[in-house]
């Protein structure tokens, strides 16, 4: 199977999904995967329509135009860290809850029913940083205040999902249960994106049947430039005029002299995180079949 090429469909539809972990190197993955002349790729990365109820209610019709004009003859499929989940939720209810759509079958329930021969690859961080990594970008967002700290934000605000998008057993679980394990290709963050990036980019392009021996151009810088704490407070407080200013030489200004680092971060929110993660650490292994040892779930930020 892992050499076979997936079959060319009726119509332009995707062959393929990256559906999370978010934070843990997906749009990475995505430009690399741009990248390779056997594929034809959507714009934008991020569709979501199977993770949202109201972009799932524009039907079948709406999603398939972003993929009307690829090349027929390439392999084309998309990335949406919001189908690494079980219900499809509302983004934009009143609620401060997450609330579903309860009459929709669960995410991997829709997308296997529509796309039965797809494959699937997930892509999992340790569940403290990533967690950490999340909150850190509904900061540079603005999405809160920075003075609230992340335990109370992620217990508070759940529609962020910060919490919750790093209990990855309780999430493969639901999609095993819905496609074959063969069609589902986990990768490790730390071990394989990190440390053996050549390698894992060959395996991925075989398994999606490929050329595994193209060689991307990689990146040197991070593709997604993260934001020191000060310049992350200055931009909350500061109102508009911050606004205007902190992707500028002010805002790098900011994040060279971060003397406000320390307050991000709290010894306290992450042994909350852990508290949460590593209960589900040996089921975890156990479904994915792989070593977690290179997960310190945040002990080294303590």
């Amino acid at each position: 199977m892992e050499n076979d090429r997936l079959n060319a469909p009726a119509r332009n539809e995707p062959a393929f999904f990256i559906i999370g972990a978010q934070k843990a190197g997906t749009t990475w993955l995505w430009n690399m995967l741009d990248q390779h002349p056997g594929t034809s790729l959507p714009t934008p990365k991020e569709l979501h329509y199977f993770g949202s109820a109201e972009l799932y209610s524009k039907g079948d019709d709406w999603y398939l135009d972003y993929f009307k004009d690829l090349d027929p003859g390439k392999l084309t499929g998309e990335a949406s860290t919001t189908y690494f989940y079980d219900r499809v939720p509302y983004w934009h209810n009143s609620s401060s809850q997450i609330e579903f759509d309860e009459s929709l079958p669960t995410i991997p329930e829709l997308i296997s029913e529509k796309f039965p021969e797809a494959r699937f690859i997930v892509v999992l961080r340790d569940p403290v940083r990533r967690a950490v990594s999340a909150y850190l970008h509904w900061m540079k967002k603005g999405s809160a205040s920075p003075l609230l700290g992340l335990r109370k934000v992620a217990t508070e605000m759940p529609k962020m999902r910060i919490l919750e998008y790093g209990l990855y057993a309780r999430y493969l679980n639901t999609w095993l249960k819905h496609i074959p394990s063969d069609r589902l290709r986990t990768i490790i963050f730390e071990d394989q994106i990190r440390k053996n990036r050549g390698q894992t980019l060959a395996d991925i392009y075989n398994y999606l049947g490929l050329d595994p021996d193209f060689r991307p151009e990689q990146p040197d810088k991070r593709v997604h430039k993260s934001w020191g704490w000060t310049r992350i407070m200055f931009n909350y407080y500061a109102g508009r005029f911050s606004r205007s200013t902190v992707g500028l030489k002010t805002g790098r200004l900011l994040d060279r002299f971060d003397f406000m680092a320390g307050a991000a971060i709290k010894k306290e929110d992450i042994e909350f995180l852990r508290s949460v993660y590593l209960p589900e650490r040996a089921e975890l292994e156990r479904i994915s079949g792989r070593d977690l040892s290179c997960w310190d779930y945040g002990e080294g930020i303590l």
